[in-house]
């Protein structure tokens, strides 16, 4: 049915006909407190029958594409569909068993249940909570949309690397007695903590060369990027650490600055050496490590490409039940790359079918290039619909 009527209109029909056959069953129990027992078999063997056809056309479908086909075990939506999944077979069970002990003697006596009423009860409370289970899921999965915060967390784990590497390489220039990369070094380790924004940024050691081994942007401005993002205590606390040693880095470094003797920078060369290195090995992927526990992703990396406006090769992840990013704009002749970073299976599908990964597993990538100016929509077949349903995503080519 959902290959009939597309993903999002089948769950359409679907919760209608829930909140019908639960109103069924109310009216049913309604004529059973009025004693009128026929009516109130009638109808309640209807809704439960009823049921059963839209188990099989609506919900067992929808089950097995999204969690059994696409593999999909965590997540919201799909840990409430394994939920609902099991809790309404047993009472649908249950409830088949209530109709065929009420209107026949199929049962074996020993098998009967003596009063009826009670479970009678106890099954339409459980179909209740089931609609409601139902509603949840519904409203997860296509009213929610929601996105995932990311944050430069690989450039913040490779500026913490390059710390330790050029604390390093300080140590190594004082073990070799050499004042001028003694100077340098002290540079580097300041131009890469602080940024361009940074007030002690520039030409620290007068030799004529600016000199940055970072991106640019400086790992304080990295470190406050990622926790303003994911707001969360822990990620908080850990930043905090870390702009303390890094603080006491910058300050060792200038004072590096103005030695005369390599003799004089030994002490300050060890205590940064030692600070960077808990900074990084430490601090900085206990940061990474934090954050994503709070829900956010690896930011993906912008477009690849010679100069600004023409086409390169730019990076979608698909994580989180998610593509990101999920809005995408990039020039003609841009390659475009999804790489699937979870265990659930997911695909790219183009909404108008002008391309198709086809199922990708953890680790695979697939490729388009887009040579053509336009808008191309597209979603995962087991975890979004066409026009912009649950994992969707769009990209624009100008």
């Amino acid at each position: 049915m959902q290959t009939l009527l597309g993903t999002r209109t089948a769950a359409d029909v679907n919760l209608v006909a829930q909140l019908l056959l639960l109103a069924g069953l109310i009216l049913g129990f309604a004529y059973a407190r009025q004693k009128r027992f026929d009516r109130h078999a009638n109808v309640q063997t209807a809704m439960v029958l009823l049921n059963l056809v839209f188990i099989a056309l609506f919900m067992a479908p929808s089950f097995y594409g999204y969690v059994v086909a696409g593999g999909s075990t965590t997540g919201t939506v799909a840990q409430f569909m394994i939920a609902h999944g099991i809790l309404g077979l047993v009472v649908e069970a249950f409830a088949i068993y209530l109709i065929v002990r009420m209107r026949t003697n199929l049962i074996p006596r020993n098998l009967r249940i003596g009063n009826v009423k009670p479970a009678m009860r106890v099954t339409l409370a459980l179909w209740t909570g089931l609609v409601l289970l139902g509603l949840l899921i519904y409203g997860e999965r296509y009213l929610n949309q929601t996105t995932a915060a990311s944050a430069p967390l690989l450039e913040l784990r490779q500026l913490g690397a390059d710390l330790y590497v050029h604390a390093v390489e300080l140590q190594d220039a004082v073990d070799r007695r050499s004042l001028r990369a003694v100077t340098r070094h002290a540079e580097h380790l300041i131009n890469l903590i602080e940024g361009e924004e940074g007030l002690r940024y520039g030409d620290n050691d007068a030799d004529g060369h600016l000199e940055d081994p970072g991106d640019g942007t400086g790992l304080l401005a990295r470190l406050d990027s990622v926790a303003a993002i994911a707001a969360d205590p822990a990620v908080t606390a850990e930043t905090e650490a870390v702009r303390t040693d890094i603080g006491r880095i910058v300050e060792l470094s200038v004072s590096l600055l103005g030695v005369s003797a390599v003799e004089e920078a030994t002490t300050l060369a060890s205590e940064i050496l030692i600070l960077a290195q808990r900074a990084s090995n430490e601090k900085v992927f206990a940061i990474d490590r934090a954050a994503r526990a709070a829900g956010v992703v690896e930011a993906p990396r912008p477009p690849t490409a010679a100069t600004m406006g023409e086409p390169g090769e730019v990076t979608v992840r698909e994580d989180r039940f998610l593509f990101l990013p999920s809005a995408l704009t990039i020039p003609a002749g841009t390659t475009v790359t999804w790489i699937n970073d979870e265990r659930a299976k997911h695909t790219a599908t183009a909404d108008n079918g002008a391309f198709d990964s086809g199922d990708q597993g953890l680790g695979q990538s697939y490729s388009v290039t887009f040579g053509e100016p336009g808008v191309y929509p597209y979603f995962c077949r087991y975890h979004g619909d066409v026009g912009g349903v649950g994992m969707a995503g769009t990209i624009t080519v100008e």
